[in-house]
């Protein structure tokens, strides 16, 4: 058995990640780190700008700015259509990749956050006969793998349709059942990055973002997707 790093016989004491990779002891905290997108085990080869470290197989399929997406997004909006989101406005959306740094001076924020993986901006660009129009602008992190971009991508197009209803709930509502979008991708694509990505959806121990989906997953297993997408739209101001 050899170690995923240096390719020599294991000896003593080792680690294990979660794809069964086992390093030698003392690769820990020196040449070696987790994968910022699948937690494996990997040299310290492809460190990103804003701290993540991504290992080969995540580093080569993840979204860049200038990638297409098209593909993406046709298979997001389809899903998301499928389910009961058939009023979903994708021609009034722009979505762009950028950096961790880009969305902190959106957010004016003076330190980034890579756990955030996207953010959406709304303007009301007409209001007639009581009804308004909007533009929304999604900004997506740079360098999440293709599956992590989809799941991500949905909770942003959901903030999008929660804008366009004029839906009004809690913040832990809002966030927790755009996490919703993220669950129905990742359940969906045939991938064993998702079982990571939904791990850490499920045990997510932020108050809005893990309990609010946890309250939403509840309610969907209850009452499916046609009558809870009914009560949300019902929230309105």
């Amino acid at each position: 058995m050899n170690c995923h790093i240096c390719n020599k016989p294991l000896t003593g004491r080792f680690y294990q990640d979660v794809w069964d990779n086992k390093i030698c002891e003392k690769h820990i905290d020196n040449d070696a780190v987790s994968c910022s997108s699948c937690t494996g085990f990997t040299k310290k080869d492809h460190y990103l700008p804003d701290g993540r470290c991504l290992c080969k197989s995540c580093f080569g399929i993840a979204v860049k700015a200038g990638d297409p997406i098209d593909r993406i997004v046709r298979y997001v909006v389809a899903n998301l259509n499928k389910v009961g989101f058939d009023d979903l406005r994708f021609e009034d959306m722009t979505i762009e990749i950028v950096s961790a740094t880009k969305i902190a001076e959106i957010l004016s924020l003076t330190v980034i956050n890579v756990l955030q993986k996207g953010i959406t901006k709304s303007q009301i660009i007409e209001e007639a006969f009581g009804k308004q129009q909007f533009k929304h602008y999604i900004y997506m992190l740079t360098h999440l793998t293709h599956i992590e971009f989809a799941g991500s991508l949905a909770h942003e197009m959901l903030h999008t349709w929660q804008t366009q209803n004029s839906i009004i709930m809690a913040q832990k509502h809002t966030e927790g059942f755009c996490n919703m979008g993220a669950w129905l991708m990742w359940s969906k694509l045939q991938n064993p990055l998702t079982k990571i990505y939904l791990n850490t959806l499920f045990k997510n121990s932020n108050p809005i973002y893990g309990d609010g989906f946890r309250e939403m997953y509840a309610q969907y297993e209850r009452l499916g997707w046609k009558v809870l997408i009914d009560k949300v739209r019902k929230q309105t101001s």
